[in-house]
């Protein structure tokens, strides 16, 4: 489900309810840390209280030795009541009964109750190591190597809190603990060889924790019901205000905006009540609205007067249209009378041409006539030759307009129109000083095509390439096969004036030449091209031209694949 489908309202109460949740265990969390914090220093506190009793007790002990053990007549009887003694009976009798332990220990001790756990061996290695640390504590859980020395405690087992207090060697303590070690004191126990300031030993106190974490969970538990209900009050608060300020103005705007998208774009909203920023937006949607409406209205005028005017345009386009139409009629008319003017005129000049290139011909070989008279003959055999060639485009081109140029598609082998090709160019470019070279691939197959229409392509492209190369200059004719595509490609190339890139698509149009020098110094009506390309199309073909100025051209007819006829071995 993408964000754009959920409401406002929903996320709204998704997000609030996030932070809710979130805050909630956060404080939760931070709850509990801070009352096991407290917890922790309210028991070393505690646990500080009952080792300066037992210390005060252990000191008036000390103090009231010579009081005990002397006589009102001033005889001293050890009566075996020291302040060892009296300190560990004060902490066994204070453990009676409850769960808490006080009790005294050293790694050298008298009685072998005295030895220290796991705990207190940690705490008198750190007194050692470090003279300045006084102190160690902390909470244990139910793991018995920490737990084995609670002896007093009934509830074995269950996490505790643990604190161990140095006790350093002062005066009083070394009458029985001093030097020299091994020598008997007055309790009958060896001493220990205690310096004044070592670590005497340590006061060990254990205080169960079952009241104190009872007393944690209902603290946390009161302090999160108390959050709970005033997160949940302000998270009320917030989303009705949400809802009053921001939610209904904007569900308003939603109507509104829906009545815009059906039409009705006349609207108007009211800000009272709601939060500045949407005030502000309120405000906007209502002078958009008014300035749509207007808008609307004044396009709506528009179109109506834009109408009326497209109905004029159209009314005068029919009237144009009939009026072209019309003139097209007698265009077309006055064209078929031309091309019939045209087709009649050139087929009777025809004849005439015809009788006159023979009549010369004639004179020509029968060589009765002198040198000057055969140079007559012969210029006007070749003027008439000319004409007959013009007329016959001419024809060509007028039926091509009128759509009856007729194409006798037949089997063809390029090489024999090549030769052909060869045999009516040779002639032209001996007079003309040019060498002709041919050339025809081995892979060229047979194609499909109009003979004489192919002939007339290579004719028109083999006389114009020798007419405009120089004396001297080359002009080949060649076929041969694409292998990529599969075409044939007949091409008439020369190294003569090129044409100018500009001009290399307007050469294929009628009638066009590139100026009018070329028209005096090479002659040509400017229909030859036109009608290569109306031949080669005519038959399916392509033709196209590459050139460069002062370097040739090369005129390539291309036959495509379709076109080419495949023979088995066998035929």
């Amino acid at each position: 489900m993408r964000i754009r489908n959920i409401s406002l309202r929903v996320v709204s109460l998704l997000v609030l309810t996030f932070v809710f949740v979130v805050a909630t265990a956060v404080f939760t969390l931070f709850d509990i840390r801070m009352q096991t914090q407290n917890m922790e220093d309210s028991l070393a506190e505690e646990a500080r209280t009952f080792a300066r009793e037992m210390d005060a007790v252990w000191e008036f002990m000390d103090n009231s030795q010579y009081t005990i053990n002397n006589t009102t007549t001033g005889v001293y009887e050890f009566k075996g009541l020291h302040c060892a003694i009296v300190g560990k009976s004060v902490g066994a009798i204070f453990s009676a009964g409850n769960n808490y332990s006080i009790r005294y220990t050293n790694f050298e001790p008298r009685r072998a109750q005295d030895k220290p756990d796991a705990f207190e061996a940690e705490a008198l290695t750190l007194f050692n190591e470090q003279k300045d640390t006084q102190e160690f504590f902390r909470i244990v859980s139910d793991d018995p190597a920490e737990a084995d020395r609670a002896q007093t405690s009934a509830d074995n087992g269950a996490a505790q809190f643990r604190y161990v207090q140095a006790l350093r060697v002062n005066e009083s303590c070394l009458e029985c603990h001093g030097e020299p070690a091994g020598e008997i004191d007055i309790t009958g126990f060896p001493k220990e060889g205690w310096t004044l300031d070592s670590v005497g030993g340590a006061i060990s106190i254990v205080i169960p924790l079952e009241q104190q974490y009872q007393a944690l969970r209902e603290n946390v538990v009161r302090d999160v019901g108390f959050f709970l209900l005033l997160a949940t009050f302000i998270g009320i608060v917030v989303f009705g205000l949400m809802t009053v300020f921001v939610l209904r103005p904007l569900e308003a705007m939603k109507r509104a905006f829906g009545e815009v998208g059906e039409g009705r774009l006349r609207q108007s909203m009211d800000d009272a009540g709601t939060a500045r920023e949407v005030a502000s937006l309120i405000d906007r949607f209502n002078i958009m609205s008014r300035e749509l409406s207007v808008t609307y209205e004044e396009l709506e005028e528009q179109v109506e007067a834009r109408t009326q005017d497209l109905r004029r345009a159209n009314e005068e386009l029919a009237a144009q249209r009939d009026n072209l139409e019309a003139l097209s009629e007698k265009l077309a008319k006055e064209s078929q009378v031309k091309s019939d003017l045209l087709s009649m005129v050139n087929h009777e000049l025809r004849t005439p041409l015809t009788s006159i290139i023979t009549l010369a011909q004639i004179a020509l070989e029968s060589g009765g006539a002198d040198e000057e008279e055969r140079r007559s003959w012969e210029e006007v055999r070749k003027s008439s030759s000319v004409l007959l060639g013009m007329i016959n485009d001419m024809l060509d081109i007028a039926r091509s307009d009128a759509g009856a140029m007729a194409v006798s598609m037949e089997l063809m082998d390029l090489g024999d129109i090549v030769a052909s090709a060869q045999s009516t160019i040779g002639p032209l470019a001996v007079g003309a000083r040019v060498t002709l070279a041919t050339t025809v691939a081995p892979d060229v197959p047979l194609v499909s095509g109009d003979y004489e229409k192919m002939m007339r392509i290579l004719e028109n492209l083999g006389s114009n390439a020798v007419k405009f190369t120089p004396a001297g200059g080359t002009v080949s004719l060649s076929a041969m096969r694409e292998k990529e595509t599969g075409d044939v490609l007949v091409t008439v190339s020369d190294n003569g004036i090129g044409i100018a890139k500009e001009n290399q698509e307007r050469i294929f149009d009628r009638f066009f030449q590139v100026d009018s020098s070329t028209t005096r110094i090479y002659g040509g009506s400017g229909l030859g091209l036109a009608l290569v390309r109306e031949y080669a199309a005519a038959q399916g073909y392509t033709v196209g031209v590459e050139s460069e100025l002062g370097r040739g051209s090369a005129f390539t007819v291309r036959i495509p694949a379709a076109a080419v006829v495949e023979l088995d071995e066998d035929e």
